[in-house]
Parts: structure tokens; C-alpha cells; sequence
């Protein structure tokens, strides 16, 4: 069985009857607006954290990962080009040497 706003208000207008009207009010905000299968436990949350820092922890090794390998692309093609140039620039000191 649903509970509908009908229901409620029916629920809420006899309590008014047995207690005083305040008491009433009182008593109907402590009730969820939905069924009590729709709110969410102490559990429920638990678990969404653990799966949650579980993605974290597997996007935060990802993107170490990635780093790590465009870090050591990056390094390997600055050490061959600076090997490159220093080579020309020895080339170019032998042939003005030779000039001279």
C-alpha cells in the first residue's frame, strides 16, 4: 500500500482529533514525505562512500599513470633534442675551426 497525500492528510486530521493541533504538526513533520523504502540509511551512505572513494582512487592512479608516461615521453624527446643540438653545435664549432 502507497501512502498518498490523501492518506497523510487523513492521518494528519485524526492525530488533530487526539492530540492538540501543534502536537499534530509535530508528529507529521517527523514522518518522511515518501515511503520509508525511499530514505536513505546510515548503511546506503557507507556504501556509496566506499564505492565512491573507490573511483577516486582508481582515477587518481589513472591519471598517475598517464603522467608518469607523457612525464617520460617528454623527458626522452628533450634528452634527444638537446643531444641533436649540442651534436650540430659541435659539428659547427669543428667546421669554423677548420675556417680559421
Amino acid at each position: 500500500m502507497s501512502i498518498t497525500e490523501a492518506s497523510r492528510f487523513q492521518l494528519r486530521t485524526a492525530i488533530g482529533q487526539i492530540l492538540s493541533e501543534e502536537a499534530a504538526d509535530t508528529l507529521m513533520e517527523l514522518l518522511p514525505p515518501i515511503g520509508w523504502a525511499d530514505v536513505a540509511t546510515k548503511t546506503d551512505l557507507q556504501h556509496l562512500r566506499d564505492e565512491l572513494k573507490a573511483d577516486i582512487q582508481a582515477l587518481q592512479l589513472s591519471i598517475e599513470t598517464t603522467l608518469e608516461k607523457r612525464l617520460h615521453e617528454q623527458t626522452k624527446w628533450f634528452n634527444t633534442t638537446m643531444i641533436a643540438m649540442n651534436a650540430v653545435t659541435v659539428a659547427v664549432a669543428v667546421a669554423l675551426s677548420k675556417l680559421i
